[in-house]
């Protein structure tokens, strides 16, 4: 080799990842809708400044972060969930999800996690939890869930649509289960497992009753069984 002679290196590591976070949101004002969008960051901070982002004068009610990941590529991986998913999105140009539960998107995010940084009630911070007002509850569908419409007893149990090692067992019609020896409110509860500073928690899409959701049960009981949205179902003893 003569002197001066330029040698081209080559580098045999591979390229840098490009790493961020994928989150999907939900908003207790956009019932059947879900969010999917990614920020750049590590950690759940960064999610929860994003979702202080999103919440502008023209959304009615802040988000909640039904889970977010640290993964590699997140762009890439937003893509394809979207593309994935593409029969329930909204629009092309819009990242939202029409009527699938949030735990479906998330058991395919979850092939890619490299950490968990879903916010959790301990870093929620005040702006955050101010507009979680609980004394705004959003009006339910008409006519509401009830137990009695997916044929479900008093001492059946639901299944937490996230971990169905967790389950509680229905107490009344009136969406009362018992869960840890005592009696909760199924909103209540549900908002309490999601880490969530509100009052108020849709149920339909984050419990399951012999494999289905309880949205999926309703909206098969409205299909089929009564003529009239006002029709008493009575619940089974």
């Amino acid at each position: 080799m003569d002197d001066g002679e330029q040698v081209q290196v080559i580098s045999l590591t591979h390229p840098q990842k490009n790493r961020g976070i994928v989150y999907v949101l939900s908003n207790p004002a956009m019932e059947g809708y879900i969010k999917i969008g990614v920020t750049s960051g590590s950690s759940a901070k960064d999610v929860q400044d994003r979702m202080r982002q999103l919440d502008t004068t023209g959304v009615p009610r802040a988000f909640n972060c039904e889970y977010a990941a640290l993964v590699d590529n997140y762009d890439r991986v937003e893509e394809a969930l979207l593309i994935a998913f593409g029969e329930n999105r909204v629009r092309s140009s819009r990242e939202f999800l029409q009527d699938i539960p949030p735990f479906r998107v998330k058991a395919v995010l979850k092939l890619q996690e490299i950490a968990d940084v879903t916010p959790g009630p301990a870093t929620v911070e005040a702006s955050t939890a101010a507009s979680h007002d609980d004394s705004i509850e959003k009006p339910v569908r008409t006519p509401a869930f009830r137990f009695a419409m997916a044929r479900m007893a008093i001492g059946d149990e639901l299944h937490w649509a996230d971990d169905e090692e967790i389950t509680c067992k229905v107490v009344a019609d009136n969406l009362r289960v018992e869960y840890g020896g005592e009696e909760h409110s199924l909103s209540r509860l549900t908002a309490h497992l999601k880490g969530w500073n509100s009052r108020y928690a849709q149920v339909g899409p984050y419990w399951l009753h012999q494999g289905k959701t309880l949205d999926e049960w309703r909206d098969e009981y409205l299909a089929s069984g009564p003529e009239s949205p006002n029709l008493e179902v009575e619940l089974r003893q």
